[in-house]
Formats: structure tokens, sequence, C-alpha cells
């Protein structure tokens, strides 16, 4: 495994990301953009939908921009994530790891590892209900920073998503939320009244705690 240093990015790699929007809204690509880049050398993304083979049988890359086997690798055992060379991961777990158990002990070992950014894509996968969070995934949240550990989780129903994600969360890319109660959870967290009107496709609100207000921003893809 690669030496994990500190430099002068640890603070944006230790933060706290909330991606909120619906099926096709952008908020997976701009978090697969964000996290290519070298501001983000050790990220581990968790893949609980089976993402990486929809890209495979379709002949596409696990990761846009990045080369398999170079700049990343893709682990299906929790056992086998030591084992990576490549600066970042995509841990696919197989359905037998796809329970409770694993993924806390998937967290501990981020917590234990440290100086990392982990890429959930779709959180209600790890957390099934609003009123229950895994030890180690909320150790993650509450003093991960000191550790260098940062989340990028993403979601389609924040109101689904525990509190106290949320309210460690400081930095928000919001898409569209066609429901009034996923919409209204991110205002009241944040106290920001912007978040109540729905961006047009492909828009989102941006807003990091420390703002004056949320700015509405547009995903743009290199190349264009």
């Amino acid at each position: 495994m690669p030496k994990q240093t500190k430099n002068s990015q640890e603070n944006e790699r230790g933060d706290h990301c909330f991606i909120a929007g619906g099926t096709g809204s952008g908020k997976s690509a701009l978090v697969e953009v964000y996290l290519a880049g070298r501001n983000f050398p050790f990220v581990v993304k968790i893949d609980t939908k089976g993402e990486i083979f929809e890209r495979k049988a379709a002949g596409l890359p696990a990761w846009k921009g990045l080369t398999e086997g170079e700049d990343y690798e893709i682990v299906y055992h929790l056992k086998d994530l030591d084992k990576v060379q490549a600066p970042k991961i995509i841990y696919a777990p197989d359905f037998d790891e796809q329970e409770e158990e694993y993924y806390n002990a998937f967290f501990k070992w981020v917590y234990e590892r440290e100086n990392t950014t982990v890429w959930i894509d779709e959180l209600m996968s790890i957390t099934d209900s609003p009123h229950r969070i895994s030890r180690f995934l909320k150790a993650c949240y509450t003093r991960g920073r000191s550790k260098g550990i940062g989340i990028w989780a993403l979601s389609q129903r924040p109101s689904e998503i525990p509190n106290i994600i949320l309210a460690n969360t400081n930095t928000f890319f919001i898409f569209t939320l066609n429901l009034e109660p996923d919409r209204l959870k991110i205002t009241k967290i944040t106290d920001q009244k912007e978040f109540m009107t729905k961006p047009q496709k492909y828009h989102f609100w941006f807003f990091k705690l420390g703002n004056n207000k949320p700015i509405l921003a547009t995903l743009k893809m290199r190349g264009e």
C-alpha cells in the first residue's frame, strides 16, 4: 500500500460532503470527476449497487478518466483491501458481504487506515434507517476529520438519512429533489431556504458551512 502523508490539501480531503439528487441528476458524475483528481490521492469507493458490473458489460471503464490496475484497483472482499497497491480502490462487495457487519468492518478499516476519502455511492444502502448508524461509520463522521478522513456520500432520499450524518457534513451539493420532505430536511439542517427551490437538470446548489448562502451552479464535464 502506498505511504499516505498529509499536505496542504488536508483540510479539503477531510471535508464531509453530501450529494443529493434523483436518478440521472448528475450527482455521481460530479463526484467521479472530483475524486479522480490529484488532490484526492487515496480514495476508496464502496459500490453497493453493482455499478462496475453494468459499466463493464457496456464496455465502459469502472472509473471514467482513470486506468484500472494503475490508478485504481477493484476488490470484492474486505480481506483484499490491504493488498491493493494502486492509490484508489473500488470495493464492490460480494453479495455475502452486503450486510451491516461487513459495512461496519469496512468503516473500521477506513478509520484505522486514516488519510482516506470514502465515496459512498448510495448512503441508504449503508444506513437503511434514519434512526440507526453503525459504530464505525459514526466514528468516521464524528472523529474522522482529525484522522484526515473525508466522506463523499450520495443519496436520493435525504429524509431517510440519519441526522447525525447531515449534522456532521460541512459541504452540500444538492441536485433536483422532487419530494418536498427531502428538500425540507436539507433546508432545516443548513438553515438555508434556497434548498426548497428545485434546480433544473444538471444544475445544483452548492453550499459550504460558513458561506452566506448556497450558490446555484451548473454541472459541466470535461471537454464541454
